[in-house]
């Protein structure tokens, strides 16, 4: 993973995140400030998992972290309220984060393999796959947990509205597509910026035509200006660190202050 020398930017901006998360569980856990929240950041971490460049073992342990995280307050905060709560709602949670997350990286990871067939980028060829014994002993350890959330999660909720499931597919079809255009690796052109905004506006007419109460569409809303602002962010992170790389290779540059400051003097 990066470290905070390598993408400052990056991480005071989820450093800021986990600030905001923690003045919406104060307010109000189960609110749309909250939800928007929690669904921006699922999201986010969806989109990693698929185009992050780390290693893949590290992408898939944060994104089972961030699922674990963001039902926490539904299984912890009603036992604090009442100790005699009888909580059934959480495994309900459980199932919507986990169908969310794996439809937004399905999303991405379709929309990714569109843009680079579109509009290839040149790649330096494949590297041969390798697994160490600490990797073999880590998938392990996710496999296991992802199995005992898939069994423990109650998936029945998603089969009631046919509405809700088309809304939240949408919605996380949009998020999705737009952090490919954003992030993805293929050659930026206006075929494949033309396809990205083709696609973010079919889902969000779909998400329309099939209608979403007020506080839905704000939660919506939120979610998507979450994955907006921190594409924007990693951008720019990604954009300045290949400058600082520039400068450094290129010794002209790291004497052009002194330049600078002796033709002042002149």
């Amino acid at each position: 993973m990066p470290t905070f020398y390598h993408r400052p930017l990056t991480w005071l901006f989820w450093i800021a995140a986990i600030c905001l998360d923690a003045v919406a569980l104060s307010i109000d856990y189960e609110g749309p400030f909250a939800s928007a929240l929690g669904l921006g950041q699922l999201f986010a971490v969806s989109g990693w998992l698929v185009l992050g460049k780390s290693h893949l073992l590290a992408r898939a342990a944060w994104f089972v972290i961030a699922i674990a995280l963001l039902v926490a307050p539904d299984y912890a905060i009603p036992r604090w309220r009442s100790p005699l709560h009888q909580d059934v709602v959480w495994p309900h949670v459980l199932a919507l984060m986990i169908a969310a997350g794996a439809f937004a990286a399905l999303a991405t990871s379709s929309w990714a393999a569109l843009l680079s067939a579109v509009s290839p980028v040149e790649t330096q060829g494949h590297r041969k796959l390798q697994f160490s014994i600490a990797s073999l002993l880590g998938w392990m350890i996710v496999l296991a947990v992802i199995s005992t959330g898939l069994r423990i999660a109650d998936f029945s909720l998603l089969g009631e509205e046919t509405k809700d499931l088309i809304t939240g597919g949408g919605l996380a079809a949009a998020a999705g597509i737009f952090i490919t255009a954003a992030l993805g690796s293929y050659r930026e052109n206006w075929l494949t910026r033309s396809l990205s905004a083709l696609g973010s506006a079919a889902c969000i007419g779909v998400m329309a035509a099939v209608g979403l109460p007020p506080e839905a569409a704000a939660v919506a809303v939120g979610a998507l200006a979450f994955v907006v602002v921190w594409t924007m962010v990693v951008r720019l992170d990604g954009r300045e660190r290949s400058v600082a790389a520039s400068k450094t290779s290129d010794p002209s540059a790291v004497l052009e202050p002194q330049l600078r400051v002796f033709t002042s003097e002149a």
